[in-house]
């Protein structure tokens, strides 16, 4: 089953979504779904980087060769 979530929109932005819609070939509804999950999936992706650099940064990131995993499977 579909939920249906409801966004007020005032007229410049139902245009800016409008005119996106048309260049993107989807509806309105399509589009703000894709943007939405492309945002999340952006922050995400910048979360496990910043947890990346910190650990690197406190010397708690271990690194492994390829060719040497490789061979231990």
């Amino acid at each position: 089953m579909s939920a249906i979530v409801s966004v007020r929109l005032n007229d410049q932005e139902k245009d800016l979504l409008t005119k996106a819609s048309v260049f993107f070939n989807c509806k309105i509804s399509s589009l703000m779904k894709q943007l939405t999950f492309e945002r999340l999936e952006d922050e995400y992706d910048l979360s496990v980087i910043n947890e990346y650099e910190k650990d690197k940064e406190a010397g708690t990131v271990e690194l492994f060769d390829f060719d040497d995993v490789v061979k231990e499977l």
